[in-house]
This record gives structure tokens, sequence and C-alpha cells, in this order.
């Protein structure tokens, strides 16, 4: 428990060095700036709240609770075409939710470091767009590296609704083992593709729902012999929402969920927790450089697993 404990310490000390060195120099020494400003922590959200994951990766047998730390910066590239970047880090700290793991003598705790990094362009002729890339590191029952390219297009229908689509292609997967098992694992983020409709409300809350496909997942079920494993599922159905409630200028408690079919097998991802922005704007949707996406996470970036 100490070494784990060790760890999770060396995996924060990493996250808080990323996040500082990601945020540019301009951005440590300019002073706060009014809302829609293009510099400045403005453009800053930290976010501190819970994590709740059950994946294909979790064997069949287990589920993962905890904790969730992040940073999200962005930054103009070229004022003029309100064209910016945005760069991220994330620590999640979580527990196994389903007493087995320990029992078959791996481990009951996981640690995963997202970072994020992209670029993105806020309405021009209406139409908001982002891509970019996310990369996860896990200290699971194994240790291993993964990667994604994201991306997302909306068009304002009017001041109050948007509409768009937002995508995952997996570019990285890892070959890993499951700790005192001796079974060899293929580790791969899972692609999807989903249709959003967003809407603000006059509070300043703003809402969100999808709907679409995923590439589909394997059926591993580690407590069962392969020979009673249900088939590969194969373009299931995606579906999840996403929130953000300002409670004044600079804090506002946000969330997401996503669900890959069927849940039995498929994926049950959730964050929920308050965003601090230490320059404002949360209740006039922030500066006019705050990133678009949010820090990749479980709900964005699911992963398959099928044994070798």
């Amino acid at each position: 428990m100490a070494q784990q404990t060790s760890k999770w310490i060396r995996a924060g000390m990493l996250a808080a060095l990323a996040a500082v060195a990601a945020r540019p120099a301009s951005a440590q020494t300019a002073p706060a700036q009014p809302s829609g400003s293009s510099s400045g922590v403005q453009n800053l959200n930290i976010f501190i709240g819970l994590d709740g994951s059950k994946q294909p990766q979790d064997l069949g047998i287990n589920a993962n609770m905890g904790a969730r730390f992040g940073a999200n910066f962005g930054f103009p590239i070229m004022k003029d075409n309100r064209l910016g970047g945005q760069v991220g880090v994330a620590l999640n700290l979580s527990d196994a939710a389903v007493h087995v793991l320990d029992q078959v003598g791996t481990t009951s705790n996981r640690m995963q470091l997202f970072v994020t990094a992209g670029v993105f362009q806020k309405s021009v002729s209406k139409f908001t767009w982002a891509a970019g890339i996310d990369l996860q590191y896990s200290d699971y029952y194994d240790t291993f590296w993964l990667g994604q390219v994201r991306a997302q297009v909306g068009r304002a229908l009017n001041d109050r609704h948007e509409v768009g689509a937002w995508f995952t292609v997996g570019t990285m997967g890892a070959d890993a083992e499951v700790d005192n098992t001796g079974i060899g694992v293929r580790l791969e983020p899972i692609g999807q593709i989903n249709g959003y409709w967003s809407q603000t409300w006059p509070t300043g809350a703003r809402t969100a729902i999808w709907v679409g496909l995923a590439s589909g997942h394997d059926n591993v079920v580690l407590a069962f012999p392969p020979g009673q494993w249900e088939p590969r599922s194969d373009w299931v159905a995606v579906y999840g929402a996403g929130l953000q409630l300002p409670l004044s200028d600079r804090f506002a408690i946000a969330g997401a969920a996503n669900f890959l079919t069927p849940t039995a097998t498929g994926t049950v991802d959730a964050y929920l927790g308050v965003v601090f922005s230490p320059g404002g704007g949360m209740s006039k949707g922030g500066g006019a450089f705050r990133p678009v996406m949010p820090v990749g996470n479980n709900p964005m970036m699911p992963i398959n697993l099928k044994v070798r």
C-alpha cells in the first residue's frame, strides 16, 4: 500500500509540473483580463471532482471510482481569426469498485494520467471546431501508454442552440500483462462518432446530449474460460450527456457521462466536479480563447481489451 501511495504522489507531482510547463510564459506574467480576453488566466480552467469508470479494459470483473484533478489552458495562435491552441493535463486516482481483482493477486488501485493538446477556432460564420490528440498513461494491472485523435465541429443555430458532431480515432495501442496471472492482453482506444445538440439556458447553464456509434469491443470476462465469453460486439450504439452549470463568475459545476452498449459488456463512464477559473468569466461563457475540448478522460477515451 505504501508503494502504491508513493506512485500516486509521484504521479500527482508529474501532473502538476506538466500543467505549469504547458502554460505559456506570457500567460504566467500577464495580468487577468476582462471577459472575452485572448490571454491570461481568463482562459485557464482547474477541475476537482469525482470519476467513475467501467470499460472492457476492466476484464469484465472490475470498475473504478476515485478522484480527478485537472487543468486546461487556452491561448491565441492567430487573434484576428480567433484561432487558438489548448494544452491540459488530468490525473485520476481510483480504487476498485468490485472485490475481485485483488482476490486473484493483482491490483485494487488505478492511476491514470491524461494529456491533451490541440487547436480550435470559435464562431467563424457561426461554426466552431477543434482537433487534438489525447495521451493516456495508466498504472493498473500493468503500466501502458495509449493515444487517440479527437475532433469536433459545431454550428450555432442561434444564441441558445448548437448542433454538431465529435469523433475519436485510436492511434496508439499497447500490449500488457495482467499482474500475477501470466495473461497477455492488447489494449486499444475505441473509435466513436457522435452527433450532439447543446443548449445554453437563460441562467448561463449549458447542457449537451449526444448519440452515435462506436467501432465495437470484445467481451472478455476473466472469471470464465475463453470458450464462455460472448462474441465481439461490432458497431455498437453510444449515448451520453454533458453539463456546465455556473455558480459564480469563477466557479461552475461540470461533468459528462458516456455509455457504449450493451452496458453490461460496454462502458459506463462519468465524472462530475467543480471547475475554477482564476480569471473569471464562467457566467458569461468564458474568454475568447477558453479551450473548446475538455481534457481527455474515460468518457472520451474508452479502451477495448482482448486476450493475446
